[in-house]
């Protein structure tokens, strides 16, 4: 089946955030391996409690949310790897733009404070930076 064919029928999207999901963020990191071009990879790690399935999906959409504001869509782009984890794919930018945007987002999670029912969810998060490309 060909890539775009696996977008649109869904095959590669998080039913959850409607965002690319692992096995599209994988097919792209062995594609940008072999590119002569430098990009950056943040690996977001996310830390809440939530008491129900419901509610974890009501703060993984808000996160997916944020994460989106905090960087240049379409330019850069955005997976749901993980049950708690995003990747960002991001090129075309300083060291020091990187580092803005990546606390930009623990900032923007580290403040939001989220709401499902009578349950306050407080979201923590890490973020690891790594490059591939430029091959």
């Amino acid at each position: 089946m060909p890539k775009i064919a696996k977008l649109i029928t869904g095959e590669w999207v998080d039913p959850i955030t409607r965002l690319p999901n692992l096995e599209f963020a994988q097919h792209v990191m062995e594609e940008l391996k072999n590119s002569g071009e430098v990009f950056h990879v943040l690996h977001v790690r996310l830390k809440f409690k939530a008491q129900s399935d419901d509610a974890r999906n009501f703060v993984l959409s808000r996160v997916s949310s944020v994460i989106k504001h905090s960087v240049r869509i379409p330019k850069d782009f955005v997976c749901k790897i993980n049950d708690n984890d995003f990747c960002i794919v991001i090129h075309g930018i300083s060291e020091n733009e990187l580092n803005k945007i990546s606390n930009r987002i623990k900032d923007s999670l580290q403040y939001l404070l989220l709401t499902y029912g009578s349950e306050k969810i407080q979201v923590d998060c890490e973020i690891d930076i790594t490059t591939v490309g430029g091959a």
